[in-house]
């Protein structure tokens, strides 16, 4: 790898981490649509099984789905979260593989250093 390489990995490592820094507002899970069924014995649209469109948050913690009932007041909020979330995450890989990069670099260059330490002793 060359100094040229590295001067770059480390400076896309620090834009990243900037980017980083700007999110505050994120979660993990999905925003789906699901039907419901009313609670009112007449309802119609029940009856013909269409139910009522209802937008809910779905998340897996601790490896158990848990739905949290969104409405149409918190939807767009929360479809902007997940998508910060998304983005986010994207951002933490780019900053993992510049980081295995340098890593790797970094122990290529003290290749059998430990080595000979060891051979010696103490």
């Amino acid at each position: 790898m060359t100094d040229r390489r590295i001067v770059l990995l480390k400076t896309q490592r620090k834009l990243l981490a900037k980017r980083l820094a700007a999110f505050e507002e994120f979660i993990r899970g999905s925003v789906v649509q699901m039907k419901r069924r009313c609670r009112y014995p007449r309802c119609r649209r029940c009856a013909a099984g269409e139910g009522h469109p209802t937008w809910v948050l779905t998340e897996s913690i601790r490896g158990k789905t848990h739905t949290f009932y969104l409405g149409q007041a918190r939807l767009a909020k929360a479809k902007e979260m997940v998508d910060n979330y998304r983005r986010l995450m994207d951002l933490v890989e780019q900053m993992a593989q510049a980081n295995l990069e340098l890593l790797i670099h970094q122990g290529a260059l003290q290749k059998g250093k430990g080595d000979e330490q060891s051979e010696r002793g103490p």
